[in-house]
């Protein structure tokens, strides 16, 4: 059986025009409970997405952006559901998108974080054969197992959903899995969103990769955590390949807007 090729456009989700996309097959928004670090991005991640969820806390997050000179447009980012335990949503940020017609429903399962409770919603609304992506404003910043705990969720989740795609987006860098047989990921210096410093990170385990496109191109290359890890490398090319027999986790820094 020959290689599968996953082809990977991450800038499409930064682009300024969105008008040629289909609503229909664009992206959800899931917005977790860490602070929204640049507002332009966010608009157009927001933009680019069909769906939008905040994971409990995420509200406060959302609804706190818009304080000072951007508060006149709070009320045209309005999200389609607010789902989690409802543990950290504060009352004045509940009562306003309640007011204003947003869903806010509550799983109290205590084996589940908001994550994991707000990707459930998000899958039951798909259909399993179809192509699914999520861009997931969070952050692997703060609390140190906080950041592992997501990371290990989304290995879980396209795990249990091959057709799913998760797109980490965190204060500076954009980070999604790189599946095990040849990746391609397009358009890194033509989009003008990206710099060229990147990742190629084995969080989940150890990998024998091939790349072409980098700085530092390796050829079946055995890299593990406590052993070899190609981080501080550079993309050199507008379309970076890279071959692996286990997932990792590809990470590459954004362009200010």
């Amino acid at each position: 059986m020959g290689i599968a090729t996953h082809t990977l456009s991450p800038a499409r989700f930064l682009a300024e025009d969105c008008h040629s996309e289909n609503s229909t097959t664009r992206p959800d928004l899931l917005i977790l409970n860490q602070p929204i670090a640049h507002f332009d991005a966010f608009a157009r991640l927001w933009k680019h997405s069909n769906y939008r969820v905040c994971a409990d806390g995420g509200a406060n997050r959302l609804f706190d952006m818009f304080e000072g000179s951007l508060g006149a447009q709070r009320n045209l980012y309005l999200p389609d559901i607010i789902h989690g335990d409802l543990d950290s949503l504060r009352d004045d940020v509940r009562a306003f998108y309640a007011a204003h017609g947003v869903d806010v429903s509550q799983d109290c399962d205590q084996y589940s974080t908001d994550f994991g409770k707000t990707m459930q919603k998000i899958s039951s609304k798909s259909s399993p054969s179809s192509q699914k992506d999520v861009l997931v404003l969070g952050t692997l910043a703060g609390r140190v197992d906080q950041g592992l705990g997501l990371l290990h969720e989304m290995i879980r989740e396209e795990t249990k959903h091959p057709n799913l795609r998760l797109w980490l987006f965190s204060e500076s860098s954009l980070s999604f899995i790189l599946r095990s047989d040849r990746n391609i990921i397009k358009g890194l210096q033509s989009s003008n969103l990206f710099t060229e410093n990147i990742g190629l990170v084995p969080v989940w385990g150890p990998a024998t990769i091939t790349t072409i496109g980098l700085e530092w191109d390796v050829q079946e290359w055995y890299t593990h955590m406590g052993g070899q890890v190609s981080t501080s490398n550079h993309a050199k090319a507008d379309d970076v390949q890279v071959e692996t027999n286990a997932p990792i986790l590809f990470t590459i820094e954004r362009a200010p807007l």
